[in-house]
C-alpha cells in the first residue's frame, strides 16, 4: 500500500493518461486502505482516473478487487459531496461501474447485494 495520501495522489495524477497503468497499480493497493488514505476527502481529479481504470480493466481483471476498491472510497469523508458534484457524464460512468459490480452480474464474487447496496448508496450522492 502507498505510504501517504500524498503517494496515492501523486500516482493518481501521474497515471490519470494512462487507464490501464493506473489499474496495475490500483491493483497492488488494499481496497481497505483506500477510506484511510484520503482521510482529507477525495476529489473529482483523484476519483474519476480510479473510476475509469477499474472500469476499462478492474472489472474484466478482478471485481471483488474492485469492489473492496470502491468500499474503501464510500469511506472517504465528504465523498458524497465529490460525487454530487461530478457532470452527468462522470456521475453516469460510476453509476455505470457500480451496476456491473453488483453480485448477480460480477460471477463468483464474495460480497452481497446489501454490501453493494450500501457501497452503492454512499457514492449515488
Amino acid at each position: 500500500a502507498p505510504a501517504s495520501a500524498a503517494v496515492l495522489k501523486r500516482q493518481i495524477k501521474s497515471l490519470k493518461g494512462d487507464s490501464k497503468g493506473l489499474h496495475e497499480y490500483l491493483a497492488t493497493v488494499p481496497g481497505e486502505s483506500v477510506g484511510r488514505l484520503f482521510v482529507g476527502g477525495i476529489e473529482e481529479e483523484e476519483l474519476m482516473p480510479m473510476v475509469r481504470a477499474l472500469d476499462d480493466h478492474g472489472v474484466p481483471a478482478d471485481p471483488s478487487h474492485v469492489f473492496e476498491t470502491l468500499r474503501g472510497v464510500s469511506k472517504v469523508p465528504r465523498v458524497g459531496i465529490t460525487v454530487r458534484m461530478l457532470d452527468r457524464k462522470d456521475g453516469a460512468r460510476l453509476e455505470k461501474l457500480l451496476l456491473r459490480l453488483h453480485p448477480a452480474k460480477a460471477a463468483g464474487v464474495g460480497y452481497s447485494a446489501e454490501e453493494w447496496d450500501g457501497v452503492r448508496k454512499a457514492l449515488s450522492g
